[in-house]
């Protein structure tokens, strides 16, 4: 087969009006794309809906751990003859790898092209309003790795770079104490200004600005995390003037990519099939079709497998592979990669119990009808053993972007309560060996009443960090503000609590996977109606918690994290 083309192509700094028009049309173009941790949702939306998205990032602090298995993968895919997109934050040859990629590409005889993107070095200045070189006080900027400031052998000059105008330090936040000490003991002043901007052009960004002699301090006080760019100079004193306070550019800060204000006639015919989409897709996942189709195979030995009609069979395949499952081939039929990760019954990534119970709810018309007259019923997730699979399976899913989001170990000890508490207290001993980590699914003991009155564990309590999932798929209604209450009573002052679930945006239009998921429930089951964003922060703040972060997640989740701070109100 001839070989396919590989584009190392430059994301920019995150936002989808940022790429390049290249880097759009390739993105539409190809079959695979390859995409790192720092790329937005919104961007890998642009992607056609049968191209295969492989995530590959490094989690935070192992940056060798899988380039080799990257550039295998670069080209194996080539090799299969498709195109692949290689798609990397900002440019993909400022400290990005891609010559690695690029190198590793050429020796295997494999085509490939680089189209560049806006480096953060450069965006993330721009972004908190300081110009990197100014006709009055800037004439050099100079690009550094953060990663060096701890190495006593290193490339770095750093008497050369004390003498030059505008620094800008990239991957510095767990150093930056040390940068600033190598550049004051060569000669620049503690009075230096400096500024940290964390995720430029992201949902969520942030600017700290210090000097030399402060950074260390400020950055531990202000929690400012990766990724972070630091810029020195006296460029920083600009931002006062130029920085403005809003941009013209599109925003969902709930994460989604949906920019239509409104379905347009092929989404509503859509919509009007979906009931079909759902019942193929039911019958694919019952008869766990996807497990058989990790090889190439016609349409003839699906049809033996199963004793199907040969015709028939076809039929239904090719409509998944218009549903994107799938994809026809000239031997047969065979998964796309988010077949192969989510549908399968022995995948680490597999969806298919959650998958499977939502499409399995009852929602008749009738049921729907009778919802609306009576409201929501009082459940018990306890009595329903599919329920607690799915909710186990989604948290599973979703522990390892959890733990991927935590900038910082969490403070010992450490309780995690809830479906798919196993898989969160592997990864977090795998990260850190050292932390003393307790983890339970109480929510699914008939004794469950003892969890609303005490649902730690005491005798090893108070807990340093407490992650509560599934809050919102287990409890009823009432139930959840008792289990937060009794969680804060756990903590230790300064203690953090992480809430993994499908919390909906407070001001912005929630995913309708989220929404019609929430609805079919409580149709089917009652329980806990679904809880915003901004009720879940009234709540927390009553209770004595700050809160600190939220991260749109895969899975139409979301995690929060808050600071115990005090005692809890009334």
């Amino acid at each position: 087969m001839k070989p396919g083309k590989v584009y190392i192509v430059g994301a920019g700094p995150g936002h989808p009006e940022l790429l390049t028009l290249k880097a759009a049309a390739l993105l539409r173009e190809g079959d695979v794309i390859v995409y790192d941790r720092l790329i937005q949702e919104e961007v890998l939306a642009l992607a056609k809906p049968s191209a295969e998205r492989l995530y590959m990032g490094k989690p935070v602090g192992k940056h060798d751990s899988r380039q080799e298995e990257i550039h295998a993968l670069l080209i194996q895919k080539a090799r299969e003859g498709k195109m692949v997109v290689r798609l990397k934050g900002g440019d993909p040859f400022v400290f990005g790898r891609g010559g690695e990629e690029a190198e590793a590409l050429a020796e295997a005889g494999i085509p490939f092209e680089v189209i560049p993107g806006v480096s953060s070095a450069l965006a993330a200045p721009l972004s908190a309003g300081i110009a990197v070189t100014h006709r009055e006080n800037a004439s050099t900027v100079t690009i550094v790795t953060g990663h060096e400031a701890r190495d006593e052998e290193t490339r770095i000059d750093w008497g050369a770079l004390a003498r030059l105008d505008t620094l800008v330090f990239l991957m510095g936040v767990k150093n930056a104490g040390r940068i600033a000490r190598r550049l004051m003991d060569h000669g620049r002043s503690p009075e230096t200004p400096c500024a940290f901007i964390q995720m430029a052009f992201w949902h969520d960004e942030a600017v700290l600005v210090s000097t030399l002699g402060k950074v260390a301090e400020d950055v531990e006080r202000a929690g400012i995390r990766p990724p972070a760019t630091l810029v020195v100079g006296e460029v920083v004193r600009l931002r006062e003037k130029i920085h403005w306070a809003e941009r013209d550019l599109a925003r969902r800060p709930d994460g989604s990519a949906r920019f239509d204000p409104a379905p347009v006639p092929d989404q509503l015919l859509r919509l009007a099939t979906s009931g079909l989409a759902a019942q193929v897709f039911c019958l694919a996942l019952s008869c766990r079709l996807f497990d058989r189709l990790e090889e190439c195979r016609t349409a003839a030995e699906v049809a033996r497998d199963f004793s199907w009609n040969a015709e028939a069979a076809e039929e239904m395949l090719e409509a998944l592979v218009a549903l994107g499952l799938l994809e026809s081939r000239p031997g047969g039929y065979r998964n796309l990669e988010l077949a192969s990760r989510y549908l399968r019954e022995e995948s680490p990534q597999s969806l298919l119990p959650t998958l499977e119970y939502e499409l399995k709810l009852p929602v008749t018309e009738e049921a729907l009808a009778r919802y609306l007259r009576e409201g929501c019923r009082e459940g018990g997730p306890f009595e329903d053993p599919p329920a607690l699979r799915a909710a186990e399976a989604l948290a599973r899913f979703c522990a390892p972007a959890v733990l991927d989001r935590l900038s910082e170990a969490p403070q010992d000890p450490v309780l995690v309560l809830g479906p798919g508490s196993g898989a969160y207290a592997a990864g977090l001993r795998e990260r850190w060996p050292h932390l003393a980590v307790t983890a339970s699914d109480p929510f699914s003991s008939p004794r469950r009443d003892l969890l609303l009155l005490s649902p730690v564990p005491t005798r090893k309590g108070p807990f340093g960090t407490i992650f509560l999932s599934g809050l919102l798929a287990c409890c009823n209604r009432g139930e959840v503000r008792k289990v937060l209450q009794a969680a804060a009573a756990a903590l230790l002052p300064g203690g953090r609590l992480h809430l993994h679930d499908a919390f909906l945006p407070a001001s912005v239009l929630p995913p309708p996977e989220v929404v019609l998921g929430a609805l079919g429930r409580h149709v089917t089951r009652g329980g806990c109606r679904a809880w915003s964003l901004s009720r879940l922060g009234q709540t927390l703040d009553a209770l004595g918690f700050a809160a600190l972060d939220i991260h749109a997640l895969p899975a139409g989740t979301v995690l929060v994290t808050a600071r115990r701070t005090g005692l809890q109100g009334e």
